[in-house]
């Protein structure tokens, strides 16, 4: 090989380097808005059987700005994590997460439960 061929592959070289670095730095800052908001529920499970008017609902939620239960904020610890308290009334319960992203973009979350009181429990 002469000089010219070396030259040439390494100009090639140097090319494909610089654009893999680029477009690897366009999908690292376009990645979160490439996937969108996301909400998960790790408890109760949605369409659950509740026997108490109280459940912890937990769960995590990723790549968001703001998060609400039923309209009211919910705190999120820097992983994503929550947890909050909510209040059920007898029979079928419905409840909307609503989360928003820093592009404005919203996911929706239903969380259907049943409260079935424990005739048990109650105190004639």
């Amino acid at each position: 090989m002469n000089r010219y061929e070396i030259k040439k592959i390494l100009g090639i070289a140097v090319f494909i380097i610089i654009s893999a670095s680029i477009f690897g730095y366009i999908y690292f800052a376009f990645r979160d808005y490439i996937n969108g908001p996301y909400i998960s529920i790790t408890k109760p499970i949605n369409g659950s059987s509740i026997g108490t008017s109280t459940v912890l609902i937990s769960g995590q939620a990723k790549r968001i700005r703001d998060i609400t239960l039923n309209g009211k904020p919910i705190l999120i610890d820097k992983q994503g994590n929550f947890a909050e308290i909510l209040l059920l009334s007898p029979g079928y319960n419905v409840s909307m997460l609503n989360a928003v992203d820093k592009f404005n973009r919203t996911i929706e979350y239903k969380l259907e439960l049943v409260y079935k009181k424990d005739e048990s429990s109650v105190v004639e």
